[in-house]
């Protein structure tokens, strides 16, 4: 049965063109959904902003076919270098920390207008793009669709679709049309972040921090030569006018950088907030429009773009027939990491900007010293990087998370296993629900797969896979984000029936 998609165009509107709304505008363009996007800017951002990509990303792009592209266009980062009074006294080799787990093994650095660069390019190559200057100014809804007001180009206009998804950032107008409250504080500190040319004894290759007494100070290293972003601590005596050259002082202090030139410089407060709800009827909130938090671990971006790799394949299956209630789960899957998020960066946070003369003796002795000790097993390390890398983020309580296979169970991201030329992760590469068996699949489900016309990966079980935690011949149905949704140790075809019935595409995945 074939489902009418004529009715409305566009059949999804996004409000803001960032990271997080251009990945969702390119998602479902390749899935063939008719997408609009509007930003109240003049065009894409200029600014360096958020700098961090984590492996998932990187994951997510491979998927979109955009992965060596983006690593072109960055560079990695070995690790961190801690200073304390100017003196190197702890380093955290993250090299290769991943290795095993992912194919983005690496800290792995592309700026916020690299990332939009990168996506708005992809976008418009199939067809797409921006309309820069329209600002969406309210919204109402009912149960056939959105109604959005837009303003742009001196006129008022009124724009029918389907479904709304509000990537508008901390301010978003879409949360506030939908009475949305933004839950938490602002911390009372003010901080610059300045892109730089220096040089000095900074690490080229690792993130830089310096912890003193009463200051604050990370080096990150930049695509460029000498390149460098700079975030530290505005002093509180300097007031609301500040300039590089106000905070200039407090840099030469520290004596691990000498700034040669100036490229961009902000100041900012820093939020902990995360939307009481990411879902209101037809519209979503994502990204910083649902949730906004200290840039301790380049998190930021990285979970907005993951909001939009969970939902884009949700809206255009529902959009072609499947039941709402697939919708609903868009909130309850990425609202509890969002909330976990902002309550660790908010400790980890804390603890940085501290004045107590407790919280010094920590900066400055105890976590140098136990930062070189603890961080030196590969374990530790591996940890680490996994949880910086987001690669666990996973759904056991989703609805669509079910059964368990070996270590792997419904809601966890698919293991990554190498293969000759690639990994087993390339299959998903076509966006569709598939399955995955590491073994031999049973004569049983192979029919049921023909019958149901899913992509069957039978893939070689080898040691890597056993060390993912697979278990030989089990049978793993995989959502199109790359996350298991059903995962039986030997193939049911009632229980897979119940599942397909409940939540895949009547044919085809």
């Amino acid at each position: 049965m074939t489902h009418d998609r004529s009715g409305l165009d566009p059949e999804v509107l996004i409000a803001g063109a960032g990271p997080t709304g251009l990945l969702l505008a390119l998602w479902l363009t390749r899935l063939g959904v008719r997408v609009q996007v509007v930003d109240p800017k003049s065009g894409p951002t200029t600014e360096t902003r958020a700098i961090a990509v984590q492996a998932r990303t990187l994951e997510f792009y491979d998927q979109l076919g955009l992965g060596r592209e983006a690593l072109s266009r960055g560079r990695h980062a070995a690790g961190l270098r801690l200073w304390t009074r100017g003196r190197a006294r702890a380093g955290v080799d993250l090299r290769g920390a991943g290795a095993g787990l992912t194919a983005h093994p690496d800290i792995f650095i592309l700026t916020q207008d690299q990332t939009e660069a990168l996506l708005l390019g992809q976008l418009e190559a199939l067809g797409g793009g921006v309309e820069w200057g329209t600002a969406l100014t309210g919204l109402t809804q009912d149960v056939g669709g959105v109604t959005a007001t837009l303003e742009g180009a001196g006129e008022i206009r009124t724009l029918r679709t389907a479904y709304l998804a509000g990537c508008d950032g901390a301010g978003s107008v879409v949360r506030r049309s939908l009475g949305v409250p933004l839950s938490g504080g602002t911390y009372p500190q003010r901080f610059y972040v300045a892109d730089v040319t220096a040089s000095g004894p900074l690490s080229g290759d690792r993130v830089n921090v310096s912890l003193d007494d009463d200051q604050f100070l990370a080096f990150f290293p930049m695509p460029g030569l000498d390149r460098w972003r700079v975030v530290g601590q505005v002093p509180a005596e300097l007031g609301e006018a500040v300039t590089f050259e106000t905070v200039r002082p407090q840099i030469d202090s520290q004596r691990i950088a000498q700034v040669a030139a100036v490229h961009w410089f902000s100041t900012y407060r820093v939020h902990h907030r995360v939307a009481d709800s990411f879902q209101v009827g037809r519209a979503f909130l994502l990204g910083d429009a649902a949730h906004v938090h200290s840039p301790v671990g380049g998190q930021g971006m990285n979970t907005g773009l993951g909001d939009a790799a969970n939902l884009a394949w949700k809206l255009a299956q529902t959009l072609c027939g499947a039941a709402p209630e697939l919708l609903a789960t868009h909130g309850p899957e990425r609202r509890p990491f969002a909330v976990s998020l902002v309550n660790t960066t908010d400790r980890v946070f804390s603890g940085v900007v501290d004045p107590s003369p407790l919280a010094r003796v920590v900066r400055t002795r105890v976590i140098p010293a136990l930062l070189g000790l603890f961080s030196r097993p590969a374990a530790v390390r591996r940890w680490a990087f996994g949880r910086l890398s987001q690669l666990l983020i996973h759904y056991p309580h989703s609805p669509l998370s079910v059964g368990r296979a070996g270590r792997v169970r419904g809601g966890d991201r698919l293991p990554w296993v190498p293969l000759a030329g690639g990994s087993n992760l390339g299959a998903l590469q076509s966006l569709r629900w598939q399955v995955h068996v590491y073994g031999t699949p049973s004569p049983d489900l192979l029919t049921w797969c023909a019958a149901r016309e899913l992509p069957l990966h039978a893939f070689a079980f080898t040691a890597a896979a056993r060390r993912a935690g697979l278990v030989r011949n089990a049978c793993y149905l995989v959502r199109p984000d790359g996350y298991v949704g059903l995962a039986l140790s030997r193939f049911n075809l009632q229980e897979a029936e119940a599942y397909a019935a409940r939540w895949l595409p009547a044919s085809g995945g």
